[in-house]
């Protein structure tokens, strides 16, 4: 926000409401943690069936376990993603549409 302080006090001097500067910054906020789900969507496909094990040094004992990616899993990250992308820009968006126009204006 502090960096695009100037941007939005701009936004806001040519007559966008508060209401459109945040709605802005949240949709940008969630497009951007969709972007990202669906790339770790498709870095984790390739783990897919891969197997791998640990020991247990106390009592050497291995544990293995398989990685299965489903459409379940790959459908709960990408709402897990959306939904902390919608988190993560709220309060910013609140806060850069309270922002007075003289104050942001005057940030370098």
């Amino acid at each position: 926000m502090g960096s695009r302080a100037r941007e939005i006090a701009t936004l806001r001097a040519l007559g966008f409401s508060r209401r459109s500067i945040l709605a802005a910054f949240l949709l940008e906020s969630i497009i951007l943690a969709t972007l990202g789900a669906v790339l770790g969507c498709l870095f984790a496909l390739p783990l897919n069936g891969l197997t791998t094990s640990t020991i247990n040094w106390d009592t050497f004992s291995e544990l293995a376990f398989a990685f299965r990616v489903t459409s379940g899993t790959l459908a709960a990250g990408m709402i897990f993603g959306v939904v902390m992308g919608a988190l993560g820009g709220l309060l910013p968006a609140i806060r850069a549409a309270r922002t007075p126009i003289t104050m942001g204006l005057r940030q370098i």
